[in-house]
């Protein structure tokens, strides 16, 4: 894939490049420390990835994303954890990387990217359906994650938050964001019996 990244720190830049070059899926076309020139690189070439910071000078990652038409694939690359729910509502983001990043979790990205198209986003409801298991006890909780349903059980939940139209929900060692209508019928019904986590 032809890539560019995006990003006002030199170092990130350097180390996205890093990560990029022990990836044979990837050729990097240019880096840009800001989105003016990013844009009229686009302009110009072919891209079918980028790496965006969210946070830069006078043009954020989401302006930038904004400014595109038809914009390629994305994965953000940042260091602030406090927009990823924002970052799904865009159909070109493919993933969101916080900062720093390690080569397994680059290279999941990758592969992700490898397999995305904009109806793949969680945004869009999965056409996959879940049949009630009648051994089944009651306490699991079903979320349409990347087209996927996974189970979580609900006493391993220790924190829903409700951000508008989407659901963040904390276990253990994991966190899953969904879009309500990504959580099936019956475990929104399981959400409203355990309301005394949302916040």
């Amino acid at each position: 894939m032809q890539c560019i990244i995006v990003d006002d720190e030199a170092t990130a830049r350097a180390i996205l490049k890093k990560l990029a070059s022990n990836n044979e899926e990837l050729e990097i076309q240019a880096e840009f420390s800001n989105a003016i020139q990013a844009i009229k690189h686009l302009n110009q070439h072919q891209v079918d990835l980028i790496f965006l910071d969210i946070h830069m000078p006078d043009f954020t990652g989401f302006d930038f994303i904004q400014t595109i038409k038809n914009p390629p694939k994305i994965i953000l690359s940042t260091s602030d954890r406090n927009f990823a729910i924002e970052a799904f509502e865009y159909d070109c983001i493919v993933d969101y990387l916080v900062k720093p990043i390690t080569q397994e979790r680059f290279d999941k990205a990758i592969k992700k990217a490898l397999k995305f198209s904009p109806k793949d986003n969680i945004n869009d409801i999965s056409s996959e359906k879940v049949e009630a298991n009648p051994k089944d006890s009651g306490n699991d909780l079903y979320v349409n994650i990347d087209r996927r349903l996974i189970k979580i059980d609900i006493p391993s939940i220790y924190l829903i938050e409700a951000r508008g139209d989407y659901i963040l929900i904390k276990i253990e060692n994991n966190i899953f964001i969904c879009k309500v209508f990504g959580v099936s019928t019956n475990s929104l019904y399981c959400i409203s019996s355990i309301s005394r986590y949302l916040i």
